[in-house]
């Protein structure tokens, strides 16, 4: 029920369901053109490289790629805002 103006929250949780050790995981979120990404609002819990880049929906895609190979059951999170248009 989110209005023009109005920030929300976002979480997106990630883990290594498989059974070994899995590297170049890479998380990526592609906006809706209604949301607009808060600068520097991202967050990970793994260390992670954040980039974005324009998508065709007037809006950006996130992109968090994590530097360390995960080890089976591992996981992590990112977090970030956004304001709705």
């Amino acid at each position: 029920n989110a209005k023009p103006g109005d920030t929300v929250d976002f979480t997106i949780r990630f883990d290594n369901v498989g059974d070994q050790v899995i590297g170049n995981v890479t998380v990526i979120d592609d906006l809706s053109r209604r949301l607009e990404y808060i600068e520097d609002s991202q967050e990970c819990s793994l260390k992670a490289d954040f980039f974005t880049q324009p998508n065709e929906g007037e809006s950006l895609i996130l992109r968090w790629e994590i530097t360390d190979p995960m080890k089976v059951g591992d996981g992590g999170v990112v977090r970030f805002k956004c304001r709705v248009r």
